[in-house]
């Protein structure tokens, strides 16, 4: 599916622990090689060049910098990958596109959407790959659910929800400062709005709430997204709540309710996926095909495995009176660490191959991007606060 033919010289601008974890994903891959980082302080740093050398250890020497600007300006880097705080991404960007860089920003990739269209023309007019870091899409699990949902083997989907409860992030991160996040929805809520609009279509209506915190935090935020697919409107519900105990295990949730059964999705990086309802057995032995194809082993090539398989499924629409029976199966996977590196070295090898091939829209485009942050826009723009008493 996705491959490079050239190893590409990236700096990577912010130090922080994303910064940590994609320099070791993305160490692997002979298309990478860690050039420069830039970072506030020397640990930070060295932490990010040390993920990197533990699994590159003959890579050589990384230029350091202390400012994003001045790695942006170095001449022997040709991608800049952005994991600043969402306010600098616009303004990084735009330095980086002049200076005829390819890059990738981390989500949401800007705080507004007309922002990111605008560097989107930039890129255009400077021949160079702009693409945002939104990595669900390229899960086996996820591309299960969609092929689940357009194969309609169950029926029409009515409804579905997420639910997504976080730990609670430090006071005084620049999470809580909302002119330098955007608030939830921008900053992390943009993940599920793509596989929401991947899944049920594009939004055509959204309105969002906010419950505020004695301490002035937003950290409960929800949103009802009425989503059309092939003429049909399918209202589905987003909560987000960074509120959960650093000792209490996160959870992360979908909920699709189709008019013959009902798919769940379990774990921000999804672990498992569980489907159940009453099908016809050609539409059974169909998604066992379909579940059978899931790839075990964390691969950043498992979606194609999915893809083909559901290629391989011809169109069924058994009668309305077709005896049907019950149909219950989950997929479980291990190692959700190894699948979080899968995922993100898809996202970059994705981005390799639209730099090599400019006419290549690659699996999630920045136009997707542009979308998924005006939807985040709305909601939190749609969003009443009421202070906690």
């Amino acid at each position: 599916m996705i491959s490079s033919s050239f190893c590409y010289r990236v700096g990577i601008a912010g130090a922080g622990a994303f910064a940590e974890f994609l320099a070791g994903a993305l160490a692997p891959l002979p298309s990478f090689h860690l050039a420069a980082v830039a970072g506030r302080t020397d640990a930070k740093r060295q932490r990010v060049i040390d993920a990197y050398l533990r699994r590159k250890p003959q890579a050589g020497d990384v230029c350091e910098y202390h400012q994003a600007e001045e790695l942006i300006a170095d001449p022997h880097v040709d991608i800049v990958i952005l994991t600043t705080p969402p306010h600098l991404h616009t303004p990084l960007a735009r330095q980086a596109l002049e200076e005829g860089k390819h890059v990738l920003l981390e989500k949401p990739g800007a705080l507004a959407a007309r922002e990111l269209q605008a560097n989107l023309e930039l890129a255009d007019r400077q021949n160079r790959a702009l693409a945002v870091n939104l990595v669900l899409r390229y899960h086996p699990l996820a591309e299960a659910v969609k092929q689940l949902v357009r194969h309609a083997f169950m029926g029409a989907v009515d409804y579905a929800s997420l639910h997504n409860a976080a730990h609670r992030v430090a006071k005084g991160h620049w999470f809580w400062e909302e002119q330098q996040s955007g608030g939830i929805f921008i900053e992390h809520g943009v993940h599920f709005f793509e596989v929401g609009r991947d899944w049920f279509g594009e939004a055509a209506e959204a309105q969002g709430f906010a419950l505020t915190d004695p301490d002035g935090t937003r950290p409960r935020v929800g949103a009802t997204v009425i989503h059309e697919q092939g003429g049909r409107r399918i209202p589905v519900h987003y909560y987000h709540g960074f509120t959960m105990n650093p000792a209490a295990p996160e959870s992360t949730h979908w909920d699709v309710h189709t008019t013959r059964g009902r798919i769940t999705l379990d774990g921000w990086i999804p672990m498992q996926l569980s489907v159940s309802g009453l099908v016809s057995t050609d539409e059974a032995a169909s998604m066992d095909a379909l579940l059978d194809a899931i790839p075990k082993q964390p691969s950043a090539h498992a979606i194609e495995q999915v893809r083909q398989a559901a290629d391989r499924l011809l169109p069924s629409v058994p009668p309305s009176d077709a005896p049907r029976i019950p149909y219950e199966r989950t997929v479980t996977l291990s190692d959700r660490h190894g699948w979080y590196e899968a995922i993100a070295q898809a996202r970059f090898l994705d981005f390799c191959r639209l730099i090599e091939n400019p006419n290549e829209r690659g699996l999630v485009t920045l136009q997707d991007a542009i979308a998924d942050l005006a939807l985040a826009e709305a909601c939190t723009a749609a969003e009443t606060s009421s202070p906690a008493r």
